[in-house]
């Protein structure tokens, strides 16, 4: 038999392999009877139709590999070196990039995430200042990218989808939980408990989409202010971008 709690969490969560595989043991156990937990018919209609749910979900989205998250991983390697500035190879190398930051491979766009946080300013600031002027604007590409990737992802996420019999089910676990509580109290119950989760799981899915929109914005106003000080001569130094 499915607690109250358990319904309450499998509708709480959006549908995948990780409910998949939670849905499964529990129909398994139903049907049979391991542990003493063979519960209503409520309980494996709601389970049948999560299955069903969990087995045609869209696929989720890759998550955007943003350089300098990369750069950061490879940084924490036990292989990692120190680095005290720029080889001649490295200038050379920085020299050949592509002078659109649009244009500069992701590959190219990690190592650069990398040298910028290897050089420091306090011991080789030539460098670390030359490094800046190229890697800044390649990251505030990414930065637009990662935002773009992440509203996909929020607005590919489907919908609450909530089986027919979850209400008569979660009824059914709570007036088996609360002793001497009629049936259309349980209901009345189980209806406040389930749209508590809903209305939390809409409100979760509106915070992504809103931290995407910022991401996507605080990435424009930077590229905004980067470009209105190198415009201006009396406050630009040369740049590479």
């Amino acid at each position: 038999m499915l607690t109250s709690q358990k319904i309450l969490s499998l509708v709480g969560k959006e549908p995948g392999r990780a409910i998949a595989g939670a849905v499964a043991f529990h129909l398994d156990n139903m049907r049979t009877g391991m542990n003493g937990r063979i519960g209503p018919d409520s309980h494996r209609r709601f389970l049948a139709e999560m299955e069903q749910t969990a087995r045609t979900a869209p696929a989720p989205t890759a998550s955007y590999l943003h350089p300098a998250d990369m750069a950061r991983v490879r940084a924490s390697s036990p292989n990692s070196a120190a680095k005290t500035g720029l080889s001649p190879a490295d200038l050379m190398w920085i020299d050949r990039l592509p002078r659109d930051p649009e244009q500069v491979s992701h590959d190219d766009a990690v190592t650069l995430a990398g040298l910028a946080r290897e050089v420091s300013s306090m011991t080789n600031p030539s460098d670390a200042r030359l490094i800046e002027s190229v890697w800044v604007p390649v990251r505030e590409v990414h930065d637009r990218r990662s935002a773009q990737a992440d509203a996909a992802a929020a607005a590919a996420t489907p919908a609450p989808n909530v089986p027919s019999s979850t209400l008569a089910a979660l009824a059914d676990s709570i007036e088996a939980e609360v002793p001497g509580l009629t049936h259309a109290e349980a209901l009345q119950r189980a209806g406040t408990a389930l749209d508590e989760v809903l209305t939390t799981r809409r409100k979760a899915l509106e915070d992504r989409m809103m931290s995407a929109a910022w991401k996507g914005t605080s990435a424009d106003l930077a590229t905004e202010r980067r470009t209105a000080v190198t415009r201006d001569p009396a406050t630009a130094s040369p740049v590479r971008f």
